[in-house]
């Protein structure tokens, strides 16, 4: 074929970021033709120009004596189709639509320089860059340029014969008819124009085509920037581009974050899942849907989407079923119970699974599911307190008691609901209490009711029933009566068990004698005067209140005092020496008010002399 133009004597160099179909252009422009009357000329086809076919681009290099270099640059900053709607661009697979688009756009300043070149004319200097191809490229670094559109062709002949196009735009872009706005170069352009130039990527998103990395910046930032979310530092009218290469280029966490906060903003009852992600959700579930290389993403989105929405056992989401219901809303487990939201979320403040100031509604007030599962079961069967005294078989006064000391409580508050008791835990009781009882009389006064003996031991019910179960006390059962009032105890066995122990700390008197201030009411005084303190407690077996040395009470004093009977323990001595010593040494006693208290000193009166004391 190259016989039919023996020698290229004029032939353009290549230019940094230059197309094959573009140096071609310049190559026709030279003799003042379109790119296809050249290459027709040439014995090149259309056809396998276009898509790059090797033979083609062999021969093109051939033709013109490109070395290897500038034929691969070329090559490499042209699309290629490959399998499928694939592109092999910059030694990347990315999608067709990422590069191919009827809108073919430039930098207008980029053309001008190049028209203004002194070894060209016009249109044979004019380059059409591969990276302005490139959807998601948007400014011209060098000139801080947005991108402009420079012709639309849906015809592909017609929009790659550049030579013919700019030779037709010229007019336009020397007048400066053809312009663009200057813009702000954000740190995605910067990113983008690095690793389209050098296939770098210091980021998280370099394990990622960079046709994904783009697009997810392009709709993660657009969402956002819609949901009024804006990082610091960038203007709430900026480039949402920029605004999701800042979240997307810290990873997963960052990115789930931002998810989160998406959701959070969609707190209306009726906002779902495609209302809070908005395109972002409708590019993942459907769009990319069939495109493995975006799994990544579609997982951290269907992971907050779970974590937030009620979704349904069976429901698709973001292309995966869903085995089983992960979260459940008040209303969504209002409708499985058949009762009212507002009744729902009462029992659920109630059992701690929602908070009672959560301002969420209850379509969007959302909990686990495996959460319900206990609260499901007992619903069906809650009763009335009435109810339930009637299958226990007492009293109301017994079942308040019962109540008051905790043996039974209402699985819900009064305020949540009027049927809050579950007769499950009255068959438990009455199960426990009747486990091994001995069949007795009504003539058999030897037993009491286990009602009437708490009362009698001025113990709480609860006392006796924990005694009963612990097998400590043994019970039996009237025949002639039901339930819990068939239940009694044996007396001497409430006697010998359930008597009530005192209080286990010291009294006033004993801890005085340890201290060695028992005589002359020397520890009683201390504490009259305020400066030591005891606590007041019941005594059940002498019924009364009396005042005892608590473990912090001991500890508060000790800190602060100390006698000749400590001090005589401390330093192995006996109390008369020590005293003696002390004399020596001029501690003084402690006397409030010049009041005398007895062989008691102050802790910090006696501890500098304590060395002394020691040796």
């Amino acid at each position: 074929m190259t016989t039919r133009l023996p020698a290229i004597a004029v032939r353009p160099t290549p230019r940094d970021r230059e197309t094959l179909l573009s140096y071609l252009s310049r190559a026709a422009a030279m003799r003042g033709l379109g790119l296809w009357e050249f290459t027709s000329e040439l014995g090149l086809s259309q056809k396998a120009l276009i898509a790059l076919d090797p033979d083609a681009v062999s021969e093109v290099g051939a033709l013109f004596e490109l070395s290897p270099d500038e034929a691969t640059q070329l090559v490499s900053w042209s699309p290629r189709p490959v399998a499928g709607v694939r592109m092999q661009f910059r030694n990347e697979q990315i999608v067709s639509r990422a590069v191919v688009n009827p809108t073919i756009r430039g930098c207008p300043e980029c053309l001008r320089e190049d028209a203004d070149l002194p070894d060209h004319a016009p249109t044979d200097g004019m380059v059409i860059r591969g990276d302005w191809q490139f959807r998601h490229v948007a400014v011209c670094i060098r000139h801080r340029m947005a991108l402009a559109p420079l012709w639309t062709e849906t015809r592909q002949a017609f929009r790659f014969d550049f030579s013919t196009r700019l030779r037709r735009l010229l007019p336009d872009l020397m007048d400066r008819r053809l312009a663009a706005e200057t813009t702000e170069v954000t740190a995605y352009d910067q990113w983008l124009d690095t690793r389209l130039s050098s296939g770098t990527d210091s980021t998280w998103l370099a394990q990622f085509p960079i046709d994904v990395a783009a697009q997810i910046c392009q709709l993660l930032g657009g969402e956002v920037m819609r949901r009024q979310i804006v990082p610091a530092g960038f203007s709430a009218d900026g480039p949402a581009r920029a605004v999701g290469f800042e979240v997307a280029q810290q990873g997963p966490e960052a990115i789930r974050d931002a998810f989160r906060q998406l959701a959070d903003r969609a707190s209306g009852p009726n906002d779902e899942s495609r209302k809070a992600f908005g395109r972002l959700h409708d590019w993942l579930s459907n769009s990319a849907l069939e495109d493995p290389r975006y799994d990544p993403f579609r997982d951290m989105l269907r992971e907050v989407v779970l974590d937030v929405w009620p979704v349904a056992a069976g429901t698709k989401v973001l292309g995966v079923s869903l085995d089983k219901r992960l979260r459940h809303s008040v209303v969504t487990a209002a409708e499985d119970a058949r009762v009212s939201p507002a009744l729902m979320r009462r029992l659920l403040v109630a059992e701690g699974v929602v908070q009672a100031d959560d301002p969420r509604p209850d379509a969007r007030l959302t909990f686990p599911a495996e959460a319900l599962e206990p609260l499901f079961a007992m619903i069906g069967r809650l009763v009335g307190p009435k109810e339930l005294a009637r299958r226990l078989g007492c009293g109301d006064q017994q079942l308040e008691a019962l109540a008051m000391a905790g043996v039974l409580n209402p699985r819900f508050p009064p305020k949540a609901t009027r049927r809050a008791w579950d007769p499950a835990d009255a068959e438990r009781l009455l199960a426990d209490l009747s486990h091994g009882a001995e069949s007795i009389a009504e003539t058999d006064t030897d037993w009491e009711h286990v009602h009437r003996a708490a009362l009698r031991a001025r113990v709480g019910i609860d006392v006796v029933i924990a005694a009963i179960r612990a097998g400590q006390i043994e019970t039996g059962r009237r025949s002639d009566l039901e339930g819990y009032a068939a239940i009694f105890v044996r007396k001497e066995d409430v006697d010998a068990v359930i008597r009530p122990p005192k209080p286990a700390h010291q009294t006033m008197s004993d801890f005085a004698r340890e201290v060695g201030l028992a005589k002359n009411g020397a520890f009683r005084r201390l504490v009259e005067h305020g400066h030591a303190s005891v606590t007041v407690l019941y005594n059940p077996q002498t019924r009364r209140h009396d005042r005892y040395v608590t473990p912090e009470d001991a500890t508060v004093f000790h800190a602060r005092f100390t006698t000749h009977k400590l001090l005589s323990t401390t330093l192995g001595e006996s109390s008369r020496e020590v005293a003696l010593r002390l004399r020596k040494a001029g501690i003084p006693r402690f006397r409030p008010g010049g009041e005398y208290l007895g062989p008691i000193y102050r802790l910090e009166d006696v501890a500098p002399a304590m060395r002394n004391l020691s040796a």
